[in-house]
Parts: C-alpha cells; structure tokens; sequence
C-alpha cells in the first residue's frame, strides 16, 4: 500500500486502483465510504491567520486544510443549534 501525500492523491489511486488488488487472502475488512464528494473553493486569509492555522494543524498531526474544514463545520453546527434553540422560543 503506497504512502499518500494529499487525500486528493489518495482519492485519485482509488481512482484508478481496486482495493481486492491490495488485499492478501481472507479477512474481515472494513472500507470507509466518503459521504461527500469535496468541492475546491478559493478563500483569502490575511498572513497571520494563516500562519496560526498552519501552526495548529502542525501541532495537532493535521493538514491545515483539514483542520480548517472541521473548525468550519463545528462553528456552522454550532451556529445552526442556536438558531433553532431561538426559533424554538
């Protein structure tokens, strides 16, 4: 099984490769199924929030552009619950 230096490379192998390929002889495997296709988007960050984001994910093991994508959805899941809790009263 190759090292992948993006999960855009890792998709674009799956691509084009079968797992039964990688697989020696019976086992119980598990295949995790993305739920979404990702868009690319553009978004301008001045230089020091950049240079935080880019520290952060360092620390924590992560691409940046991960940790982006998971502080975006945690502050939008976040956001959406405190609309319903005012829309509910």
């Amino acid at each position: 099984m190759p090292d992948f230096a993006s999960e855009e490379e890792e998709m674009r192998f799956w691509d084009e490769h079968d797992p039964s390929d990688y697989i020696e002889g019976p086992a119980d495997v598990i295949i995790r199924l993305k739920k979404h296709k990702k868009r690319a988007v553009t978004m301008r960050l001045d230089e020091p929030l950049y240079q935080q984001l880019r520290a952060v994910a360092a620390r924590h093991g992560l691409p940046y552009q991960r940790l982006m994508r998971g502080l975006l959805r945690q502050s939008l899941t976040a956001l959406l619950a405190e609309e319903r809790r005012l829309a509910d009263g």
